[in-house]
């Protein structure tokens, strides 16, 4: 069962920044989750909210700011420190080279970002890292059937906060290849039959032994988690 950092080692560190990713490469973490939003001036950024407002000592949207103005602001207030709002192209320069999967939230469900799918893919080409390192994942379902007809080599992750009718035949449709439920989102018999048809599980946030041992006990493909440290320490008991 793979361990992927959530917003990075967000329990220690600044979440979405790049000393939270950091400290996932170097607790040895499976994968990486990351949020992904697009400026004013169409770059990609990562940050959990359509606002700066609760993670930064500045305030408005990012889809009104251009990067230049958001590199200007400190994301590390929470943890009293001085951090900054990566770009992608940093996190994927980080991940290179390394067996960490790359797990990017594209943050379309509140604010629409037009054409952050194409953007997305380009510059993930550019970057060169390979196809099978990265999943994209959203709330917004739109957004998985886009990147599908857009770049059907990458793998895409339904998120799900509600259970679905025809789980299985939904993701058919809106061509996913994984579902990443939370925690209480679905039964064990509905994991095991998401499997069954082949579909990755990969359950969010697990913050508890009990959800660690449930979805052990399950043979889920991984789980996101605040503390990869913590649930080593707990995955292996």
């Amino acid at each position: 069962m793979k361990l992927y950092a959530h917003r990075g080692v967000m329990a220690c560190y600044p979440e979405n920044t790049m000393s939270a990713f950091r400290a996932a490469v170097d607790a040895n973490a499976d994968g990486i989750e990351a949020d992904v939003h697009m400026t004013k001036d169409g770059e990609l950024v990562l940050i959990h909210d359509e606002t700066i407002d609760r993670t930064t000592d500045g305030h408005g949207q990012v889809a009104s700011m251009r990067l230049s103005e958001l590199r200007r602001v400190n994301a590390g207030v929470p943890f009293d420190v001085e951090d900054r709002i990566p770009t992608l192209e940093e996190l994927l320069d980080l991940c290179r080279g390394t067996s960490l999967r790359l797990n990017l939230e594209v943050k379309t469900d509140i604010e629409r970002y037009p054409g952050i799918e194409e953007r997305l893919i380009d510059v993930i080409g550019n970057q060169h890292l390979p196809v099978e390192q990265v999943v994209f994942s959203s709330f917004n379902h739109m957004t998985l059937n886009r990147l599908q007809k857009l770049a059907p080599e990458f793998e895409r992750a339904v998120l799900l906060a509600q259970p679905l009718y025809d789980l299985v035949a939904y993701c058919e449709k809106v061509g996913a290849t994984a579902v990443h439920p939370h925690v209480r989102t679905l039964t064990d018999d509905e994991i095991l039959g998401l499997h069954e048809f082949g579909l990755a599980v990969r359950p969010y946030t697990v913050k508890t032994v009990a959800d660690l041992e449930r979805f052990r006990r399950l043979g889920v493909d991984a789980l996101f988690v605040n503390d990869i440290e913590w649930a080593k320490a707990y995955s292996t008991l």
